[in-house]
């Protein structure tokens, strides 16, 4: 029975889920937003480059030293490369940070994110499971899929958005709670499925998620203070690097290589980036709302 539950999860929810969330993401955009990636370059460069080659090295490196086996191994891979998730946008806007570029930053590494994803997927299960040859994925059509739940459901939002702005208004928070609750149901049913291997590596999994986290929030600290960014783009920069977008991610672990147990990390890891997120919001507020922490806003 449970099985059959979690083919429909992996196979139908899962997607739509995605889809939706995406769509939702699609509904609040326009082509104006893609344009802000030319303003504040010098931040945006730093931002992005650390996510798409810092991050990744710092996280794999994590996952090859200390993961208890292969299957989490390749999740924590897989949430090594995530980009910034939705989230990320409006925790930098509660922050007091600068949202366009948070914004440019989560639109550019996604599109990134999703034309590498199935290339960065092969080469990590060849490494991984290079005895294990029954698990493969084929580029060309994972990539498909996963433009299917990403690319085109953010294009159709925006669509509605240009030709019904009023309605894609009303809609967006309902599409968006609704997708939610679908997503968090599937993860109940996967935590229910993979218990047994939730109990046995928890502790080890939860560790490693935390200090991928907190090299992550160094990583962006450190790149901002390097290239003397402005307080309110180390903000987004550190938003974009904790609260990341597991979501393709898991869809590639459960609905495309068929491995539950390897998307335990990514959904680990929802919990814990919002679990430092909130602390680091509520601290960077405190800042912003003091003038004389701030000295750099008169520049």
């Amino acid at each position: 029975m449970m099985d059959a539950v979690m083919a429909v999860a992996g196979s139908w929810l899962l997607p739509a889920a995605l889809w939706l969330i995406m769509f939702s993401m699609g509904l609040s955009l326009t082509v104006r937003d893609f344009r802000h990636i030319v303003v504040n370059s010098r931040a945006f460069l730093l931002g992005v480059g650390s996510m798409i080659l810092l991050v990744p090295i710092a996280g794999v490196a994590l996952a090859a030293a200390f993961a208890p086996t292969p299957a989490l191994m390749m999740g924590l891979v897989l949430l090594a490369t995530c980009p910034g998730g939705i989230l990320s946008n409006l925790m930098t806007d509660l922050a007091r940070g600068n949202v366009a570029l948070s914004l440019s930053m989560s639109l550019f590494v996604s599109l990134i994110y999703v034309f590498t994803l199935p290339y960065t997927a092969s080469i990590a299960l060849h490494l991984i499971f290079a005895q294990e040859q029954a698990i493969a994925i084929p580029t060309g059509d994972a990539l498909a899929k996963i433009m299917m739940v990403t690319v085109i459901p953010v294009a159709v939002g925006m669509l509605v958005n240009r030709l019904a702005a009023r309605i894609a208004q009303r809609i967006e928070p309902t599409i968006k709670s609704a997708a939610t609750i679908v997503l968090v149901t599937v993860f109940a049913l996967i935590v229910a499925q993979e218990w047994a291997t939730i109990a046995s590596s928890f502790g080890v999994v939860l560790a490693i998620v935390v200090a991928m986290n907190v090299v992550n929030l160094g990583l962006a600290f450190l790149v901002s203070w390097a290239g003397g960014i402005r307080r309110p783009e180390r903000v987004a920069i550190a938003m974009e690097h904790i609260v990341r977008q597991e979501g393709t991610a898991i869809f590639v672990a459960v609905s495309l290589l068929h491995r539950n147990d390897m998307s335990l990390p990514m959904i680990i890891n929802t919990f814990i980036g919002m679990a430092i997120g909130i602390p680091a919001v509520s601290w960077l507020r405190r800042r912003a709302a003091a003038p004389h922490l701030r000295p750099e806003t008169a520049a």
